[in-house]
């Protein structure tokens, strides 16, 4: 998977990363299942006077699987990567898987973050997900065909063909040990009781029309576990909002107090 070098540098690590601009404020992004480090390079164009730094979650986007895939250990991961970037005043933003494990990092971390970002994610008790829909997904790894329905079923608005091919090449890169962790055990994995104590301001952004994660379960799932969750909908765009609704997730998170 080819990384920008114009104005971005790989930091090679059990977590891979990259690094856009500069500025005193720093974001970290967590990616979503089926993505990558890269795919918040949208979100970051627009954002040059921030600190923007994306993470390959092990498995992700060529960064190495872990031993033992757990949300613990995920955390854990990241928790390293901060450190060794020497990151500890920082907003963590997480899409979907990404927000599951940014919250089990914000519920665990010594390098808790300032604030919190959800953005469509997977609830922290359990994401709903049909039967058949995780047996396509279980069976068919990796597989072009099996992308592209991936792709077509999550989105309601057309992405541009390089973020569309993007996004086919980031699933197809995904490690069979941490896609086959994510369906069948993180997802599934409750953390309620961890997240109820959060103290941190923590922003949720969703779509009314997500096909992934319904509004609904962002509302009883999300909203209605987590006490300081403040949350901020959209609508005619689905479930990958920072490819979507790029523009509208720059907006909110630079509005976020």
């Amino acid at each position: 998977m080819s990384i920008p070098t114009s104005d971005s540098k790989r930091i090679p690590d059990r977590c891979s990363t990259i690094v856009w601009g500069s500025g005193d404020q720093t974001l970290v992004f967590l990616h979503y299942f089926g993505g990558a480090a890269l795919s918040w390079q949208w979100v970051a164009a627009q954002m040059p006077d921030y600190r923007c730094v994306a993470i390959n979650l092990p498995g992700f986007g060529g960064a190495p699987p872990l031993e033992q895939p757990s949300l613990s250990n995920y955390a854990a991961a990241i928790a390293a990567e901060l450190e060794r970037l020497k990151i500890e005043n920082y907003t963590l933003v997480g899409h979907s898987m990404g927000g599951k494990i940014a919250l089990q990092l914000a519920a665990t971390c010594d390098r808790s973050p300032q604030h919190l970002v959800l953005i469509a994610p997977s609830p922290p008790s359990q994401e709903p997900m049909p039967d058949e829909e995780k047996a396509r997904l279980l069976n068919n790894h990796p597989s072009i065909d099996n992308a592209e329905q991936t792709v077509k079923s999550a989105t309601c608005k057309a992405l541009s063909k390089e973020q569309h091919d993007l996004a086919i090449q980031t699933q197809m890169a995904i490690d069979r040990t941490a896609w086959r962790w994510w369906l069948l055990e993180g997802m599934n994995h409750s953390i309620v009781d961890r997240v109820s104590h959060l103290q941190m301001p923590i922003t949720v952004l969703a779509s009314k029309d997500d096909p992934a994660i319904p509004y609904r379960t962002i509302q009883t799932g999300v909203i209605d576990l987590i006490p300081n969750a403040h949350l901020i909908s959209t609508q005619g765009v689905g479930h990958l909002l920072p490819l979507e609704a790029t523009e509208w997730v720059v907006t909110q998170l630079r509005n976020l107090d």
